[in-house]
């Protein structure tokens, strides 16, 4: 039985997770924009639901150890470096998207989220759990638990980058390709450091809820 994942683990956790993206997005594709707020809502439950299948996937298919995908115990130590990163990194992006939008301009594609926001406390509470919470476990499973983890062979650089590099693919040509892929450096640092996949979660989810408590205020 082999100790770590490979690219085996890659090709059925990412080619389940595009696989149901796709259809998500045909789907979202047919939805009015009066349903904007329940289209974003159910996408983020619906990342759970794909994350968990595809690394639930790449478990079976051979090594069937959660410690090989990161499933290990972890320190208040860590959760709290993870927490402030979630915050810096909230910041950071604010830097990164100006530089972006100075030479590009394109289309609001976070327009469903900003309207999910402003849907009063019930709705921004529904958003924070299925965008903020489930959404980023979800991604956290396949991008850092199963890629990540079978890229290490290749060293710690290759593993960071690569991740990143597929977790910003899977978010489309635009500026949150450019986001994605400097927050994946966070999450991959954070994940390899620690050796465990819940800072990289926790670092996710606050910089995701930071995201969208801001889209409540504009």
């Amino acid at each position: 039985m082999n100790a770590q994942p490979g690219w085996p683990e890659i090709a059925i956790a990412v080619g389940v997770y595009i696989l149901g993206i796709g259809f998500l997005g045909y789907w979202m594709l047919l939805q009015p924009d009066d349903k904007a707020v329940f289209r974003v809502n159910i996408a983020g439950a619906a990342n759970f639901a794909l994350g968990l299948a595809g690394l639930l996937g790449a478990y079976l298919y051979r090594v069937r150890n959660w410690g090989a995908f990161g499933f290990r115990p972890t320190t208040l130590k860590w959760i709290a470096i993870s927490t402030a990163l979630g915050v810096v990194g909230f910041g950071l992006i604010f830097i990164v998207e100006a530089v972006y939008f100075h030479f590009i301009s394109e289309a609001n594609t976070q327009a469903d989220f900003q309207a999910a926001a402003n849907g009063g406390l019930a709705g921004m509470l529904l958003l924070l759990f299925t965008s903020a919470v489930l959404g980023p476990i979800g991604e956290e499973l396949v991008f850092r638990g199963v890629v990540q983890s079978a890229l290490q062979k290749y060293g710690s650089w290759v593993a960071v980058v690569g991740s990143s590099l597929m977790f910003a693919a899977i978010h489309g040509p635009s500026v949150i390709f450019v986001d994605a892929f400097v927050m994946g450096l966070f999450f991959g640092a954070m994940f390899r450091l620690s050796g465990s996949i819940w800072p990289a979660v926790t670092l996710h989810v606050i910089y995701n809820g930071l995201n969208l408590i801001y889209y409540s205020t504009i």
